[in-house]
């Protein structure tokens, strides 16, 4: 799953930026930087490819300087951490379990499906 998710971050970094790791951030983030978690709850949004390329759209011309996302813990994330990170964006996979890796794979690659919407790249329309 490791190299599935590398080979996305690699992807990604054709259209913009990546990197990835490190721990959720702490209180109050930036005004240039926006943060989605990746997590279930009343605020999740399940959203499809076309919307989340929408979301990443708004991002990427809104003159936002970084973009996180947070795989949540095996139970989700708790309403502290929510209110101490503030995101602007919650995104649920649906009802599913996944183990962090996989849902990493996930994230990484509907990121990277998203880009090639936005820039009218192939890939989208053949998977």
């Amino acid at each position: 799953m490791q190299d599935l998710f590398l080979e996305y971050t690699k992807r990604i970094a054709n259209f913009t930026p990546c990197e990835w790791g490190g721990p959720a951030p702490d209180a109050v983030k930036a005004s240039s930087s926006r943060v989605w978690m990746c997590d279930l709850g009343p605020r999740a949004k399940t959203l499809s490819s076309e919307e989340i390329a929408r979301e990443l759209g708004r991002v990427a011309n809104g003159g936002i300087a970084s973009l996180e996302i947070l795989i949540g813990p095996p139970n989700g994330f708790k309403a502290e951490d929510h209110a101490r990170i503030k995101p602007d964006l919650v995104w649920s996979f649906g009802p599913l379990t996944l183990p962090h890796e996989l849902a990493a794979v996930v994230a990484s690659e509907q990121v990277y499906r998203a880009w090639t919407i936005l820039r009218g790249h192939p890939y989208h329309g053949g998977h």
